[in-house]
């Protein structure tokens, strides 16, 4: 979070507000999605290596949930989410000192409850600039090739081996 100089008497500050009440004051706050009946968005609410969380409330804002956790096993470097009224789509890359196809962006798919995380496709290369569409279906932009590609998908590829 970045503050002005305390001898101002102006400071910036980030709030997150469900339900009228205050929910706490993340480190930073990512990408925002808007679905039928909920809002995602990413989260940084601890100071580690740069995981965020995607949470998840009703557009009333009750409901609160993390649908990933920001620390533990199954923790995402995100940086880029959209989301259908079945589906979230987090764009994540793990950081690494070295291009790897392991540290390139990879495109994950959540349900909106988070029970089942699933990579959009497995493929080598890059993948993002997704866009949510219908259902489970996304759209993005893949490296794979050595070419930058537009593909879509109609639901996750499941567990990459």
């Amino acid at each position: 979070m970045t503050r002005w100089p305390r001898t101002t008497r102006y400071a910036r500050r980030q709030e997150v507000r469900t339900g009228g009440h205050l929910a706490g004051i993340p480190q930073g706050l990512g990408q925002t999605a808007v679905t039928k009946d909920s809002v995602v968005w990413l989260v940084d609410g601890v100071e580690d290596s740069g995981q965020m969380a995607v949470r998840r409330a009703g557009t009333d804002g009750t409901g609160l949930k993390d649908v990933s956790p920001e620390t533990g096993d199954g923790a995402l470097f995100a940086y880029d989410l959209t989301a259908s009224d079945e589906a979230v789509t987090v764009t994540a890359q793990t950081p690494d000192t070295v291009y790897r196809n392991e540290t390139l962006p990879k495109l994950w798919q959540l349900t909106p409850d988070g029970s089942r995380v699933q990579r959009v496709s497995c493929n080598r290369g890059g993948q993002s600039y997704a866009a949510a569409d219908s259902g489970r279906r996304v759209v993005w932009i893949d490296g794979t090739t050595g070419w930058t590609d537009l593909v879509t998908r109609e639901r996750p590829a499941g567990k990459c081996g």
